[in-house]
This record gives C-alpha cells, sequence and structure tokens, in this order.
C-alpha cells in the first residue's frame, strides 16, 4: 500500500516547476492583456496613433525566445485567442506538457 507522503513525493518528480523568472513572464503577460491587449499591432492606424499620444509603447519582444513564446502563448489564453501553433513550439522550447496545463489553467 502507498502512502499519501508517497504519491506526493512521486507527482512531484513527473516534471520540474516553473522557476521564478518564468512565473513573472505569465504573470507580465496576464498583466499586459488586462491593461491594453497583448498585440498592439492588431489595431488600427487610428488606435496606435492615439496610443502614441497617450505614452503607450509597444511592446518589445523579451531577449529570451523561450520567455517570448510563453508571454504569446499567456497572453493569447487570456485574450482567448488561438495558441495551437504555439504549444508544440513551447515544447520544443523545453516545457513540459503539465507546465504548460498548468499555464493554461491559470490564464484562462
Amino acid at each position: 500500500m502507498t502512502a499519501a507522503m508517497d504519491i506526493r513525493a512521486d507527482a512531484g518528480a513527473q516534471f520540474p516547476p516553473l522557476s521564478p523568472l518564468e512565473w513573472k513572464v505569465v504573470s507580465l503577460a496576464m498583466r499586459e492583456a488586462g491593461e491594453h491587449g497583448c498585440d498592439a499591432r492588431q489595431r488600427g492606424w487610428l488606435g496606435r496613433l492615439l496610443g502614441q499620444a497617450h505614452g503607450f509603447r509597444p511592446r518589445l519582444p523579451l531577449a529570451d525566445p523561450r520567455l517570448e513564446t510563453l508571454r504569446r502563448f499567456v497572453c493569447r489564453l487570456v485574450d482567448r485567442a488561438d495558441t495551437s501553433e504555439l504549444a508544440p513550439r513551447l515544447i520544443e522550447l523545453g516545457f513540459h506538457p503539465a507546465q504548460i496545463s498548468a499555464v493554461t489553467m491559470l490564464a484562462r
């Protein structure tokens, strides 16, 4: 018979948790999506003009492609946009499917 402690210890060994930096990227993406939307390029020319007049700057991509892909994935989740091409890319970049599932549950 397996003790509850053994099950919990085994469940944590299946995949590594997200690092503190990765959680900061998730938080940043959720905040960006809540404030002005994630992708300013989707706005029309008038929206971009008014945004510049009010001091909004376009968001620059993160330097690390792994973290930038995570940020875009979370932004699209919050915006309820299609993420079908980003999930496989996250797996290619080293994220575990369970990590992607956890982020998905949090962002929706």
